[in-house]
């Protein structure tokens, strides 16, 4: 069976800030524009381009050390604060359903000193 591969990119774009009302930038005014993209395959543009990279399935850092992002758990937290329906998405698709453990049978050990599962038979 194939596994999928599930990367989150985030990257920043740093721009001048325009007046609204004239449309003309503002000399010395920057601002951040940061964008999200859910993709199956990392290609050069993704690596050269975003901030960082994480790998959703294997929850580990592809790239983002250079901007202090060096943790997997504290990159996902932070892109499932600011992006909460796009995980939530993600997670419906891509994480396995949870799965309820059994409840182990009740055990006792019988007048031989075995160690058994406990029937209808056995009174307590």
């Amino acid at each position: 069976m194939r596994k999928e591969k599930v990367f989150i990119v985030v990257s920043h774009k740093n721009s001048l800030k325009k007046d609204p009302r004239t449309d003309k930038c503002l000399k010395g005014q920057w601002e951040v524009a940061e964008s999200v993209e859910f993709i199956n395959q990392v290609r050069d543009r993704h690596i050269s381009t975003s901030s960082a990279i994480g790998d959703y399935i294997n929850r580990k850092m592809i790239t983002g050390a250079r901007y202090g992002i060096t943790e997997y758990d504290k990159f996902e937290e932070y892109v499932r604060t600011k992006y909460k329906k796009q995980m939530d998405e993600l997670d419906a698709a891509y994480r396995e359903i949870q799965v309820q453990s059994e409840e182990s049978p009740e055990v006792i050990a019988d007048q031989f000193g075995n160690i058994r599962a406990k029937t209808v038979f056995d009174v307590a």
